[in-house]
């Protein structure tokens, strides 16, 4: 069983923007701070042909709140900022008396040579 604790996780808002020479940019601003029920981490390792990949995965549950649907309906315009790494999420799950949401997220450390 794994250990539960509550903990800060900051909510940033993703903004992509294209500058004055055209060229796409990716800008993360700080949304606000609130407390979460951090249930699990997982580090994985997967090793291709030539590479390593290391990717981390974190599951954390908040009281589902006006913030929390708006970010449930656009998860791909938000990311949480815990244990002092940005995390993207990947995949939520709300309760059926939407009480709660799950947050599962992820990390991508860079790919590093076998």
């Amino acid at each position: 069983m794994a250990i539960t604790r509550y903990e800060n996780v900051k909510v940033n808002r993703i903004v992509n923007s294209i500058d004055a020479l055209g060229q796409q940019t990716t800008s993360i601003q700080f949304w606000f701070e609130t407390r979460g029920l951090v249930e699990s981490l997982s580090n994985s390792l997967t090793i291709s042909e030539k590479y390593r990949v290391y990717s981390d995965l974190f599951q954390v549950t908040f009281n589902y709140t006006p913030n929390m649907k708006l970010i449930n309906d656009n998860q791909h315009s938000y990311s949480l900022h815990w244990n002092n790494y940005d995390w993207r999420i990947t995949n939520i799950r709300s309760t059926n008396d939407r009480m709660k949401v799950i947050f599962i997220c992820y990390r991508n450390d860079p790919t590093v040579p076998v």
